[in-house]
């Protein structure tokens, strides 16, 4: 099989799966919001549903591991924590300083960090 169809089929389950986890977090920092949490909390929270739903269907669906549970759980947790870091810095930057509101600070910050990811779960992470 060739490779760019490899790829591309890994990355269409990437695109579905990531959506799914998506609706995890937008949706738990949402309903937070609408429940008045404080905008950092609420995404930390949305952050912790939509890894759990990420890490499970990109282990098993996307890349199709099922071994090395504990090795791939602490490599995604590493990058997981460093996108964490740089998602919440952008969102209270793009809030706090360029006075967008909540919803769309977490969109675009959250667009920013995600971008890399599919490159660094097939060669870091699931391996």
């Amino acid at each position: 099989m060739r490779i760019s169809r490899l790829l591309s089929g890994e990355f269409v389950r990437y695109l579905m799966s990531g959506g799914l986890a998506v609706a995890l977090d937008f949706g738990g920092y949402f309903v937070l919001l609408w429940l008045d949490v404080y905008y950092v909390t609420a995404n930390i929270v949305g952050n912790i549903l939509g890894f759990f739903g990420a890490f499970l269907l990109h282990k098993y669906f996307v890349f199709g591991k099922h071994d090395a549970i504990v090795n791939h759980f602490v490599r995604y947790c590493v990058i997981n924590i460093f996108n964490l870091i740089a998602q919440t810095a952008l969102l209270f930057v793009f809030v706090e300083y360029l006075h967008l509101d909540e919803g769309s600070a977490k969109f675009i910050s959250w667009a920013l960090t995600v971008l890399w990811n599919f490159f660094l779960y097939k060669f870091l992470v699931y391996v």
